[in-house]
């Protein structure tokens, strides 16, 4: 599969997942990309030292108030915006759902207009997430793209993320069946990878004590373990996704515990430790806990069998996705 020659829109642009997206597609010859963002400034900071490679052209914009308007017909559309950090979801809820849902709305009424007036499949893929299984389980689990019966409680704190991703994915099947666009789900498990506007989560935390050359402190070492997925493997994933999967269904784009990427906060935090010991001169940085626990809490694995499948297969190591990581951050 080739993107030469296509026109391609990523909402949410500057996140992890959006930014690294955008540099992998400026490879393909003549491919435009339209970077989609709330705040110029902050694309332009981004994507410092990139417009002048192929044709990228930063825009500013919300896609939950519309879609944006541009010269050329887009032929993909991958849907990235979401704030995912804890402190945004519990204090702004609001702004966590609107993407979720009408920004998806929005861009599936965009393929439904364009298949009806000028017969055009432009593809579409809706960035879900590992929080549609919900984080509660009584023993370590593998859960497959059909086993989406648990669920978080409404009042949950991260209820303004996980349902709001649900609901994307059933918008998202609802126009697959009723209007035949191509619009695909891929289920993200956590991912981590060097990124310029890191939100603020436990693992860029972590990453810049290390580079203080502070110790870090978790609360305890009995956190459950996670499915975790470096960026670069994940954009694999995703590229696949759309060149061989199959419309209207949802893939895991996930280790599925491969490489020792199984791990939960505190293990990622030893990884962390280890790799700017390794690679900052005079470092020397531990890990401590607040209190110690005799067990851990179980955890759950997504299943990666149906993307496996496609042709695809995780290639980072957890020790590996983290010093790739650090060592993005020292350069």
């Amino acid at each position: 599969m080739t993107f030469d020659g296509k026109t391609i829109l990523i909402t949410g642009a500057t996140g992890l997942l959006g930014t690294h997206l955008v540099k992998r597609l400026l490879a393909y010859k003549d491919c435009t990309i339209v970077a989609l963002g709330r705040n110029i400034e902050k694309l332009e900071e981004v994507f410092k030292g990139y417009q002048g490679e192929g044709n990228l052209v930063l825009m500013k914009g919300d896609v939950s108030d519309k879609f944006p308007v541009y010269e050329k017909c887009f032929d993909y559309i991958f849907h990235a915006a979401s704030p995912i950090a804890g402190d945004i979801i519990r204090n702004y809820p609001v702004s966590v759902i609107k993407p979720n849902i009408l920004g998806t709305i929005n861009c599936l009424e965009y393929l439904k207009q364009k298949k009806e007036e000028q017969g055009q499949n432009c593809k579409m893929v809706v960035f879900s997430s590992a929080t549609v299984y919900s984080n509660t389980t009584t023993k370590d689990c593998r859960v497959s793209e059909e086993e989406t019966s648990e669920a978080d409680t409404l009042d949950a704190a991260n209820a303004p993320y996980s349902e709001s991703k649900r609901m994307a994915e059933v918008i998202a099947r609802a126009y697959a069946k009723q209007y035949d666009v191509q619009v695909f789900i891929a289920r993200f498990s956590y991912l981590y990878g060097y990124s310029k506007q890191a939100p603020n989560t436990a693992f860029y935390e972590f990453i810049n004590k290390s580079l203080r050359g502070e110790g870090l402190l978790l609360n305890s070492n009995g956190a459950p373990k996670r499915d975790n997925i470096y960026v670069d493997d994940a954009v694999n994933g995703l590229l696949c996704l759309v060149e061989k999967g199959i419309a209207g269904e949802s893939y895991n784009i996930s280790s599925g515990g491969d490489l020792n990427n199984f791990a939960a906060i505190d293990e990622i935090a030893n990884a962390i430790a280890n790799a700017a010991n390794k690679n900052i001169a005079g470092s020397n940085i531990s890990v401590s806990f607040r209190e110690h626990s005799e067990g851990r809490k179980p955890g759950i694995v997504l299943d990666n069998g149906k993307l496996k499948a496609l042709g695809w297969c995780v290639e980072n190591s957890l020790e590996e996705g983290v010093n790739k990581t650090l060592i993005a951050y020292i350069a």
